[in-house]
């Protein structure tokens, strides 16, 4: 139910400070708002949390108190995937059919005048940068 843990501290003969001792009050402040406590069991343990010299000191106040699962560390989600640009892919195939047309039929392939002026347009906007995305 609560975060706080002795053994993670270090060994019982380690000396404890006041951050410590204050984890441990509120510790204990949760077990007795749960009612695993009384109020003077409460009033004990929290006087003798602030009491305390070592770590043993700490542990012994939570022997017959539930202990918590350890807390795990988040697992680091990876970022999602910017989507593909659609527009580059089917502007390099409308060029790559325009040339193919041109070279195998002769016919200048007029479509293709607007497929400039938009790449024109687009690079005009974007600063000629073409580390700019603008999503």
């Amino acid at each position: 139910m609560t975060d706080f843990s002795p053994a993670v501290f270090g060994p019982p003969a380690l000396r404890v400070g006041t951050a410590e001792r204050e984890q441990a009050a509120e510790a204990l402040g949760k077990h007795f708002t749960a009612g695993r406590l009384d109020v003077d069991e409460y009033d004990d343990r929290v006087a003798r949390a602030y009491a305390a010299k070592t770590t043993a000191d700490l542990s012994v106040l939570f022997t017959d108190l539930p202990q918590t699962a350890p807390i795990r560390p988040p697992t680091p989600q990876t970022p999602p995937r910017p989507p593909r640009a659609f527009v580059p892919v089917a502007l390099i195939s409308v060029l790559i059919l325009a040339v193919v047309l041109a070279a195998t039929t002769h016919i200048f392939p007029f479509f293709i005048f607007p497929l400039f002026f938009f790449l024109f347009v687009r690079s005009r906007r974007r600063g000629f940068n073409p580390a700019y995305r603008r999503y």
